[in-house]
């Protein structure tokens, strides 16, 4: 019975952990700590556990995931802002065009069911109709692609021009190597 309940007391000290930066379990706690450069501008932060020795030192372990997660964060946020600023796209839009972006570039064996999926989560048009566009697009015939990009504008709360603009952003040298035009 006094283990279960301090299995408990440890569990709910993790998850108070989650919502707070400083959390102390067992002679150990978990910290972050905010760098910030000579100027005063904010730098990085480390999260980590500060643990007791038995002599009575201190000693600090990085918690690198939560590092990686920031720093993934961090550039995310970047990135949607230029998508944002770019082409006048909302907060939100920006981050997804982000969020899709990262995720297909992490493949590294891109399928087509990848892109099919990309096209899908990223423009909100069946792949398909992608499929289809591009090919009648790469015959001379541009108006199915201009539809599907029409399509994609609407779903992004945007015109034609702006949609064209992002497509040749992502997809430019694709759209280039295969003689469409948009």
């Amino acid at each position: 019975m006094k283990n279960k309940v301090a299995k408990l007391v440890a569990v709910l000290a993790m998850t108070v952990g989650f919502a707070s930066c400083e959390v102390t379990v067992g002679g150990s706690y978990y910290d972050c700590v905010d760098y910030y450069d000579y100027w005063g501008w904010y730098s990085h932060t480390e999260c980590g556990y500060y643990y007791y020795n038995t002599d009575g030192t201190q000693s600090f372990e990085l918690d690198m995931v939560s590092d990686v997660a920031v720093k993934e964060t961090i550039a995310l946020e970047k990135t949607a802002s230029i998508y944002a600023e770019k082409f006048s796209l909302s907060s939100e839009k920006a981050m997804q065009i982000a969020k899709n972006v990262k995720d297909l570039n992490t493949l590294e064996d891109r399928s087509a069911a990848d892109l099919a999926d990309f096209a899908q989560r990223l423009y909100g048009v069946n792949p398909s109709q992608v499929v289809d566009a591009v090919a009648s697009a790469q015959v001379g015939n541009s108006a199915e692609l201009d539809a599907v990009i029409s399509t994609a504008a609407e779903n992004f709360n945007t015109d034609t021009e702006t949609m064209k603009a992002i497509v040749k952003e992502l997809h430019g040298q694709a759209l280039q190597a295969n003689g469409i035009e948009l």
